[in-house]
């Protein structure tokens, strides 16, 4: 995945100026960043749950230009990519298996008895097969958030996007999801993650992104960018996390 010069307004309020990202096939990004910095926003244009304003996107060999793109092209690049969203995104009155299958057969068009087996698959990779019929409500929030991941998993993508996955749950349950993450990581996913777990970051990494303003002021390998930051603001940035 590349994206280019990925510039997003929010009426008169520039939030993304300009972002540049590579991800190579099996590699770990993760972007670092105050609140605000954008992070967030600039995930959700690279699966097009927002509209950049400008900018390229390549996904598998296929280029789309952000202020021409069409419906065609946004289905396309979101039957490569998947999304792990913070609030978890599941649909309360469908089971865990069914909110598994449903982006399965809308999406990519898949038979219910294909999505069913792809389903099963999917919650035995996060150890939740036994939970196939419970609703959201009978889950824990890690249970949840791995459902979330069960279901990004399923389609197969080119690249999975996490958007914070850890940021709403309980601090007794982070470790399990990022356990959970660490595995998938080591199977070859191509992962692009915004996270505030720091230690994650650094131990799985490929290559970590400093954001802050709606630019990436620093991007570099783990133990240079932690250990040998070169902008003063990521030194800022880390420096809590370096003195804990």
């Amino acid at each position: 995945m590349t994206a280019t010069n990925v510039h997003k307004r929010f009426g008169k309020h520039e939030v993304l100026k300009g972002v540049d990202l590579r991800v190579e096939p099996g590699q770990v990004i993760c972007i670092l960043g105050p609140s605000g910095s954008g992070k967030t926003t600039f995930l959700r244009c690279l699966n097009f749950l927002e509209s950049a304003d400008q900018g390229e996107l390549t996904v598998d060999g296929q280029t789309v230009n952000f202020n021409k793109v069409n419906q065609k092209d946004r289905l396309a690049i979101r039957r490569k990519t998947a999304m792990v969203f913070q609030n978890y995104a599941l649909f309360a009155n469908k089971t865990a298996k069914e909110n598994i299958m449903l982006p399965l057969m809308s999406a990519q068009k898949m038979s219910k008895s294909e999505s069913e087996k792809r389903a099963l698959e999917g919650l035995e990779k996060v150890s939740l097969l036994e939970r196939a019929d419970f609703y959201p409500s009978q889950l824990s929030g890690g249970q949840q958030q791995r459902i979330g991941i069960a279901r990004a998993l399923a389609i197969n993508p080119d690249v999975i996007l996490f958007d914070e996955p850890t940021s709403a749950l309980d601090p007794e349950l982070v470790g399990q999801v990022l356990g959970l993450m660490k595995d998938i990581a080591r199977s070859g996913v191509t992962m692009v993650v915004v996270t505030h777990e720091m230690q994650f970051a650094y131990e799985v990494s490929d290559q970590v992104i400093f954001m802050e303003g709606g630019v990436v002021v620093e991007q570099g390998t783990p133990e240079a960018l932690f250990y040998h930051p070169k902008k003063s603001r990521t030194k800022a940035f880390l420096s809590r996390y370096m003195n804990a």
